[in-house]
């Protein structure tokens, strides 16, 4: 499991507004991070989204090259045991996407 990885999990069960569903996640973390804790940080990945779209909290992946279609929820980050939610990696995203996630969330957290 490694940062730029998009990976199919479910996310149930949630809370509020949280993604729900099984869909596709990015994982932000660090490989390193991952490994020992076997909790990586992910952000979900959606087709929706219209007040994150709205807010500006999201990526798209439109023009990136990858099979997986939708935006980058960078205001939803979360860690998620991997093993437990029956996670399929599916494929990873160019470092120019990854390095945008990491500023969204950098403004959103800093």
């Amino acid at each position: 499991m490694d940062r730029g990885e998009i990976w199919l999990v479910s996310l149930d069960p949630i809370a509020g507004h949280e993604q729900s569903g099984k869909r596709p996640v990015l994982i932000v973390s660090r490989a390193s991070f991952n490994k020992l804790t076997r909790l990586p940080v992910v952000v979900p990945i959606t087709s929706g989204g219209n007040f994150a779209r709205t807010a500006g909290f999201t990526v798209s992946l439109e023009g990136a090259g990858t099979k997986t279609i939708g935006a980058i929820r960078c205001d939803q980050p979360r860690t998620i045991d991997m093993a437990a939610r029956n996670g399929k990696r599916l494929e990873r995203i160019p470092d120019a996407v990854i390095n945008e996630v990491l500023a969204r969330l950098d403004a959103i957290l800093s």
